[in-house]
């Protein structure tokens, strides 16, 4: 792994909080159709217990608690873990970091449809670099150039993301309330615009417990 991968994460974040663009020096990655996905897995016990059991035998385990955007402080330092156990003679497959999305991190689960209808950008003060201005995009889902920090990159290399249910479901009856739309309408519209493999949770305060039950150590990251 390349030293300048953990450099480039530390210009990342300094990059947003400045509002400049941080594009156009490295080629375009060829776009992996990262879509909302069509269906929800279901949230009960047993689910998310099959989706913590990826840990299983892996030796250095980390969970980030993400409650907000904070310019991609969870992304970047989950990232620049990885790159640092790989400088050592680790591989990725031996690794298991988990963000955990709640609170106000709910909004970044979701798919760039909902974030132009509903103003998320403006509702949680995120600049996009390309515009200057509140996003009308999830600039962490997907990246753009080989140097960029999103999900896709953190779940390629074998991270895992999941969200809260009740943020999910608290969120979209605010959105209802302010829209003016029904509130079970909305609701499934969250739902089915969650970003691909990003695993519901009955709750990301549970979520968070039970990661640190099985072996993460723990980061505060929003």
């Amino acid at each position: 792994m390349k030293t300048q991968s953990t450099t480039h994460r530390r210009g990342f974040i300094n990059t947003v909080l400045g509002g400049a663009a941080a594009f156009g020096l490295s080629a375009i990655l060829s776009p992996l159709k990262m879509q909302a996905q069509n269906s929800i897995p279901p949230t009960g016990a047993e689910d998310a217990e099959k989706w913590f059991a990826k840990m299983e035998g892996k030796k250095h385990k980390m969970v980030f608690d993400m409650t907000k955007h904070n310019n991609g402080a969870a992304l970047s330092w989950a990232l620049t873990l990885m790159d640092t156990y790989n400088e050592m003679g680790i591989t990725d497959a031996d690794l298991s970091l988990i963000i955990v999305l709640r609170y106000g991190g709910t909004v970044l689960s979701l798919a760039d449809p909902l974030w132009k209808k509903y103003e998320f950008g403006k509702k949680i003060e995120l600049i996009d670099p390309d515009t200057k201005v509140n996003s009308r995009r999830n600039i962490f889902a997907k990246c753009k150039t080989e140097d960029d920090d999103c999900f896709e990159l953190f779940q390629k290399r074998g991270g895992m993301i999941c969200v809260c249910q009740k943020g999910l479901e608290h969120g979209s009856e605010g959105m209802a309330k302010k829209f003016k739309l029904d509130k079970e309408v909305v609701k499934k519209e969250f739902f089915d615009n969650v970003l691909p493999e990003i695993q519901l949770m009955p709750s990301g305060i549970w979520a968070l417990n039970r990661a640190q039950e099985l072996g993460c150590t723990f980061v505060a990251a929003g």
